[in-house]
């Protein structure tokens, strides 16, 4: 799977990270795209990710040529061309997935043996065939566990093969209940948010945070956030902790950097900022995508599929997804104002961090 051959205008080349996905999410790196000749298409850039796969609708779009349609299997791909930043990744084999709220996702197997450096505080992602210069980095060798590159990550003496995944916004660091089994909490884990995945589906996630100090090479965060969620295939890091890096990808002697956008050398591992409710900003009318069980909303009476009238007084449907996550995760409270049935209930919620 990937490309046959790498074209590169300049080595090396920067890429602007631009554009969301369908529901208007943008802290993950997306890029812009063309298929065959023709777009753009918004693709996720996704270090989680072991294969590049388009949507069934670009596919259809570009005249993909399908190559494999096994029944009860993905069908494989090949395009003539997929190009990025100027870019060029020719008879590219891909995967036709549907279900993650792109056009496709450039997984890491994007972009050849190519060091990568991404950054997502200026927004860019650097292909090159040689490393760039990074203050203060540290070097973690990585391993790959179904064809995933996986470092090591260590709480209190525990050591666990971790995912850096570049296509989640929704949590700092996630485990299974296996992964997590013995490590002190300090409190009992609480419900949070639905994670939906085009893979595994959705599936509820409790957080809590873990009584110790994680290690990520010299690096350290006390008392870390985590998310426990049954469906993962492996323990991850996602945005919130690679955002206070630069990460090189050395995909020919199996590294990867990490160096610090902060002084010192502790990083923060922060649990989920929520109101009690999510908002699905795909359509032009906001409606509720889900209450958390036990919180404030939930016990006013709102319920998924509720419509969202207006937030802090501004009329919903010109609120983006951008926006309202600039609210959650800078305020100490929103007014919500919902229908149901006709009838407008209006009321503030507060605003807290589950861990």
């Amino acid at each position: 799977m990937g490309a046959t051959s790498v074209y590169l205008p300049a080595n090396p080349t920067t890429i602007a990270l631009q554009g969301t996905d369908w529901y208007g999410h943008y802290r993950s790196p997306y890029i812009k795209v063309l298929v065959n000749g023709r777009g753009p298409y918004t693709f996720l850039f996704d270090t989680g990710a072991s294969v590049t796969t388009v949507s069934s609708q670009v596919a259809r779009a570009t005249g993909a040529e399908i190559v494999s349609n096994v029944p009860g299997h993905h069908a494989i791909a090949k395009l003539r061309e997929l190009s990025a930043g100027g870019i060029s990744m020719r008879d590219y084999f891909v995967v036709i997935a549907d279900g993650d709220d792109v056009d496709g996702i450039l997984g890491f197997n994007a972009f050849g043996k190519n060091y990568l450096t991404l950054n997502l505080d200026r927004r860019t992602l650097v292909v090159g065939s040689r490393p760039l210069p990074l203050p203060s980095a540290v070097w973690l060798p990585y391993t790959l566990q179904r064809h995933l590159a996986t470092i090591e990550l260590s709480i209190d003496g525990r050591r666990l093969p971790t995912l850096i995944d570049s296509g989640d916004d929704a949590y700092a660091w996630e485990g299974t209940p296996d992964d997590l089994r013995g490590l002190g909490f300090d409190s009992t884990p609480v419900e949070s948010a639905i994670v939906y995945n085009g893979q595994t589906g959705a599936t509820r996630t409790r957080v809590t945070s873990v009584d110790g100090t994680l290690e990520l090479g010299r690096f350290y965060a006390v008392r870390p956030a985590v998310a426990i969620n049954e469906s993962l295939p492996l323990p991850d890091i996602g945005v919130d902790v690679i955002e206070q890096f630069v990460l090189e990808y050395d995909r020919i002697h199996h590294r990867v950097a990490f160096s610090p956008l902060f002084r010192g050398r502790e990083f923060m591992v922060p649990g989920e900022r929520t109101c009690g409710l999510s908002i699905s900003f795909r359509q032009k009318k906001r409606l509720v995508r889900d209450v958390l069980p036990g919180r404030a909303p939930a016990k006013a009476g709102i319920v998924r599929g509720d419509t969202i009238v207006a937030i802090d007084g501004h009329d919903a449907e010109l609120v983006s997804y951008r926006q309202w996550d600039e609210i959650v995760r800078g305020s100490s409270g929103v007014t919500i104002a919902w229908e149901r049935d006709g009838r407008q209930h209006s009321q503030r919620f507060p605003i807290i961090e589950l861990k």
